[in-house]
């Protein structure tokens, strides 16, 4: 009897112990979008293609630079961070079939150069607007080298 005691203390504690991350990346997550955070999922390219699938993450703009949070995790910094002037669209489209089971409804993808790596962003159309607006929006001379 003692044993099946110790299973079921077990069991709950692991239970709540999922439970509590689960109630963490959920306020995590309302921080980042309260903070002017988006949907914003990446994959990135290698020289042979594409290095893996789809990462769903948060973004947001601070100042000169889009921050890229991993939905599921629970760093308080960035995955990536990257300044304005070192980001590039090279084009638009809409997700493959694949890809629109692999990506949220109503995302479309951004191929973009992030410096010296190729990557994929999706993102919702408004959100997609306010990006290329953000990344128009840079100072005069802002991407001159001081």
């Amino acid at each position: 009897m003692a044993l099946i005691t110790w299973v079921a203390v077990l069991l709950i504690a692991l239970a709540a112990l999922v439970a509590a991350a689960l109630v963490v990346l959920y306020l995590r997550r309302g921080v980042l979008q309260r903070e002017g955070g988006f949907d914003m999922c990446m994959r990135v390219g290698s020289q042979d293609g594409w290095a893996g699938g789809w990462i769903f993450g948060i973004g947001r703009y601070r100042g000169e630079c889009l921050e890229w949070f991993r939905t599921f995790s629970f760093a308080p910094r960035p995955k990536r961070a990257v300044r304005r002037g070192q980001l590039a669209v090279s084009g638009r489209r809409e997700p493959d079939a694949e890809e629109d089971f692999e990506l949220p409804a109503g995302h479309v993808v951004l191929s973009c150069s992030m410096g010296p790596t190729t990557v994929e962003i999706s993102m919702t159309e408004p959100a997609s607007t306010a990006f290329l607006a953000w990344l128009e929006a840079a100072p005069p001379g802002g991407h001159l080298v001081r």
